[in-house]
């Protein structure tokens, strides 16, 4: 029974799952613009599907820049020798000329092969790349073959979250402002913040349960007072000294502080807020509104001064503002103006 995914967090573990409980299917495309979710699909089934023993035998991989289609389903329809399945897999299948012509395999599938399909979509906004067309015959066909998983990015708003939830798994716990924290140096990459919080492990003694603020400033070298995360905060909390302050330290080092990275954080916290306008007028509980837009209770306070200091309509006002922001930073229309100085106009003009 074909499965596809509706929620990219939910469905890796119900596959994470169903591998580990025995449950293999004979075809597997993982694919889309999270790349994490993909990697780890393939290591659990190259580490499940044949026995260490047999590897030699009958685990065979492919990268796609490296072999064509019938090449891939030529090896597949082969009888395993000395073992009783076997396991090809194809890395990087978005290099493949015509991946689609694996779809010639669906017409004939070995009961003794696993075939799986590893198809990663750029996920940089600011490069084009093919995606597996969902309107062709062969994502329709590959959808009655087997598993189909298409591995979405994690928004912005669920990171901490998901940090929290990776932590749990392994025995640990991380406060609020430290998961925020983390979650900004290492944006939504689930690779990099997986590495980085590995990384982590590592480095704090082996008893240590809980992850604070100051470990992610001593070992990620991320700083909590300059901070994408602490200007929302003053932002929200219309402390002028203090974001000023920032937007000055930003200013002095542009290489580690992008303008575009700052401006795309500053709105997506403004228009989570207008979206907390939304709730609060629909009639929903504060409770029900934090666990919607993923805002840790721990942080409730401030969301509730900034509810106050931004009615929804100034709210809209600042999201115009940074939108034109965003624009100018990107255009001739900035002028002789750097980045410190756009930024330090952008927050006089929120804070008016």
């Amino acid at each position: 029974m074909a499965k596809t995914t509706t929620d990219t967090v939910q469905e890796f573990k119900a596959l994470r799952d169903a591998i580990l409980g025995g449950d293999i299917q004979p075809f597997y495309l993982l694919f889309g613009k999270e790349h994490y979710y993909i990697d780890e699909l393939c290591r659990l089934l190259m580490e499940q599907v044949v026995p260490p023993e047999e590897r030699d035998f009958g685990q065979i991989v492919y990268y796609g820049a490296d072999v064509t289609a019938n090449q891939v389903v030529s090896t597949a329809r082969q009888f395993p020798m000395m073992v009783s399945r076997q396991l090809v897999v194809v890395k990087e299948a978005q290099m493949m000329k015509k991946v689609e012509d694996i779809g010639i395999y669906f017409e004939g599938i070995m009961p003794t092969t696993v075939l799986v399909i590893c198809y990663k979509t750029n996920n940089d906004p600011a490069k084009s790349g093919k995606n597996i067309d969902k309107r062709s015959t062969f994502y329709k066909q590959a959808k009655k073959a087997g598993v189909v998983f298409e591995s979405e990015p994690i928004p912005d708003y669920r990171i901490s979250r998901w940090i929290d939830a990776y932590l749990a798994e392994r025995g640990k716990r991380i406060a609020p402002d430290a998961s925020a924290l983390l979650a900004e140096s290492t944006g939504t990459d689930l690779q990099k913040i997986t590495l980085a919080i590995d990384k982590l492990c590592k480095l704090l003694p082996e008893d240590r349960r809980q992850i604070t603020a100051q470990d992610i400033e001593e070992n990620v070298g991320m700083s909590r007072d300059y901070s994408v995360f602490e200007l929302s905060k003053a932002l929200s909390l219309k402390d002028a000294a203090k974001a000023f302050r920032i937007v000055h330290f930003f200013g002095e080092a542009p290489k580690r502080f992008p303008i575009q990275m700052t401006l795309a954080a500053l709105s997506s916290h403004f228009i989570r807020l207008l979206r907390y306008h939304a709730l609060l007028q629909a009639g929903k509980e504060r409770s029900e509104i934090l666990s919607q837009l993923g805002i840790n209770p721990y942080f409730a306070g401030e969301y509730d001064r900034a509810v106050r200091n931004y009615p929804a309509r100034k709210t809209m006002r600042v999201i115009g503002i940074l939108r034109d922001y965003d624009q100018r930073s990107k255009s001739n229309a900035r002028g002789e103006a750097s980045d410190g100085d756009l930024l330090k106009e952008l927050t006089a003009k929120i804070l008016a």
